[in-house]
């Protein structure tokens, strides 16, 4: 089995790629990139585990956790970032990864080169931590062209994501239009969201954006019929008390 030319622990990469971010202290919107999912993705492990490393290194006081809004999100959510401590720690792993030697083939044949030089000799803009995951995953060297590519492969990655949250948010909007879900609309919503690999913490923010926005409807709804009541004023005639009986069907309002 070939050794990678780079590796590290898992919390010292989760380190290394907050170090690109910084501290949340004033920050009203945060980035998503500073989300579980996101973290998980970008330091390359499953998502199931990376609460696990981020409450080890809160307990090192290395990492702090922050409830935020988050850019393009409807709910506030769980996002992290390097403490005083963290900072300090992650510059020497930055400075550690900047100087090992790895190697890259460009221009047609491959080149030794500092990690810290890649980005320079690039077209594009590479984080120590971009160039980390490449070289945990190469066998021998990396490739410089693979390497330019990282941003649009993120690119067309986070399109696809977007793509498959707004199908499943469709489908959990479809779901709860009825204002409750039954068992099988349970299993068929959760078998959805296995398939899209839509997160259980993405799931609890889409569905209580939609169950929120049906309270609102139906809070319009019920104005609606209490000023038509208004207008009736006595006793309804029959036509009347029909039309009311529609409305409360028609609006689930019973």
């Amino acid at each position: 089995m070939v050794n990678p030319p780079i590796s590290l622990p898992t919390e010292e990469r989760i380190l290394l790629y907050l170090s690109d971010f910084g501290r949340l202290d004033d920050v009203y919107e945060a980035p998503p990139d500073l989300t579980q999912k996101e973290i998980a993705l970008e330091v390359r492990i499953q998502r199931k585990h990376i609460s696990r490393y981020l409450k080890k290194l809160i307990g090192k006081d290395q990492v702090e956790e922050k409830v935020c809004h988050v850019q393009g999100a409807k709910q506030r959510m769980k996002c992290y970032c390097l403490s005083w401590a963290g900072i300090k720690r992650a510059k020497e792993i930055r400075k550690f990864v900047g100087s090992k030697k790895v190697k890259v083939f460009m221009d047609g044949s491959i080149k030794e080169m500092q990690v810290s030089e890649i980005d320079g000799a690039t077209s594009v803009h590479l984080t120590l931590s971009d160039i980390l995951g490449e070289a945990m995953q190469a066998e021998e060297h990396l490739d410089m062209v693979h390497l330019e590519q990282i941003e649009e492969r993120k690119r067309r990655l986070l399109d696809d994501r977007t793509r498959k949250s707004e199908v499943y948010r469709s489908a959990l909007a479809v779901a709860w239009r009825s204002g409750v879900l039954t068992p099988s609309e349970k299993q068929l919503i959760e078998a959805l969201r296995l398939h899209l690999g839509v997160t259980d913490e993405e799931h609890k923010s889409i569905e209580e954006a939609i169950i929120n926005n049906i309270e609102h409807v139906r809070r319009e709804h019920r104005e609606l019929l209490d000023e038509i009541r208004s207008f009736i004023g006595g006793e309804p005639t029959e036509k009347e008390k029909k039309i009311i009986r529609m409305m409360k069907r028609k609006f689930d309002l019973e």
